[in-house]
């Protein structure tokens, strides 16, 4: 999947967040507290998401301005392996997956988004893996 192509899955992670998923992610994952920066490094690509109040505003490829918020950086390999078992917390743990994420950003800020971020990220991975459930 080329760069552009996969902004234009992005967009479709923002339409989604801010339609048919926007109950569950703004009330049960509470991302109606997060706003802010949100990066997801594919091999060394940032792209952006900027969220106001759990509202995805904008989507870009590129690091924020004012430097990362949150946001997870992996390689290929390791989105694979993570669209696969979309378990947050085995794709974050150090001690139990060889292939663990990078957290962007303090970790003070990570820990108190983990919820939102892993909710965002199974979208992710539903749009790249055009699953519809």
């Amino acid at each position: 999947m080329t760069e552009l192509e996969r902004l234009e899955k992005f967009k479709i992670v923002q339409e989604r967040v801010n339609g048919p998923e926007a109950g569950l992610f703004k009330n049960r994952y509470d991302g109606r507290f997060f706003t802010g920066d949100m990066t997801f490094v594919f091999d060394g690509v940032p792209y952006n998401m900027f969220l106001y109040k759990g509202t995805v505003i904008d989507v870009f490829i590129g690091q924020p301005a004012d430097g990362y918020n949150v946001g997870i950086s992996g390689s290929s390999e390791q989105w694979e392996d993570f669209f696969r078992h979309r378990n947050f917390q085995l794709a974050t743990s150090i001690k139990h997956n060889p292939l663990c994420f990078q957290n962007l950003g303090s970790a003070l800020a990570n820990r108190q988004n983990n919820s939102v971020i892993a909710q965002m990220m199974r979208i992710i991975a539903k749009v790249m893996m055009d699953d519809e459930n």
